[in-house]
């Protein structure tokens, strides 16, 4: 494994939780991921769907620098993956297994995470050599039982679990195996963000770091 993948992994290991930030506005996105990070989300995803994803991922890039760890999500093509790693994107996350996506990710010293459902999808995307496999939509395949069950017929395989991961059942999800959740609007509540109440969204965070600092 490359040093620099090595080194996320590590990361993804350690704070075990990513924040997928979703707004209506860049604005907006920007403000709620900053108020993760005071509350202590080393992680963060923003979707490509996201209005001015880029952009964002490229405005915490340059105020953070390494303290955090910020990846682009639901990435389909490799020209959107162009988009997100020209904003400095250092993950890229996608609901599928894409050759042409991991090859082009791992060329530009990218962090590919491919999506993967079935047990055979999963043991497939992890023969590309990524160093995570993102289970998803986690919640409608089953839940942590799930997570479980691959974690126990593969467990060389590392897991990202996403879709249907909440504040109250994401030790479940990383007790099963996940060796890292992504955690949407469980974090980034609808009526903070409608509200602009980035204090609430800040002190989520804090709750949701001291859970997951209780899984270890």
């Amino acid at each position: 494994m490359r040093p620099v993948f090595e080194q996320q992994l590590n990361f993804f290991s350690h704070h075990r939780v990513s924040g997928i930030v979703r707004a209506g506005s860049a604005e907006v996105a920007l403000k709620a991921a900053e108020a993760a990070i005071m509350g202590g989300i080393k992680i963060l995803e923003v979707p490509y769907t996201t209005p001015g994803a880029i952009r964002i991922i490229s405005d915490l890039r340059r105020i953070y620098g390494e303290r955090i760890l910020i990846g682009c999500g639901s990435i389909t093509t490799v020209e959107m993956a162009d988009r997100a790693v020209k904003g400095n994107a250092q993950f890229i996350t996608s609901p599928h297994t894409n050759a042409a996506l991991i090859e082009f990710c791992c060329s530009h010293n990218v962090f590919a995470i491919p999506g993967a459902a079935t047990p055979t999808e999963v043991i497939s995307a992890a023969g590309f050599g990524v160093p995570l496999v993102n289970v998803f939509p986690a919640g409608l395949l089953g839940g942590a039982p799930y997570i479980r069950t691959l974690h126990t017929f593969v467990p060389d395989v590392r897991l990202m679990a996403i879709g249907g991961v909440t504040s109250e059942n994401l030790a479940d999800f990383l007790n099963a195996g996940a060796t890292v959740v992504g955690l949407g609007g469980s974090l980034f509540k609808a009526g903070h963000i409608a509200n602009g109440n980035f204090a609430g969204i800040a002190e989520s965070a804090r709750r949701v770091v001291k859970q997951v600092q209780g899984t270890f």
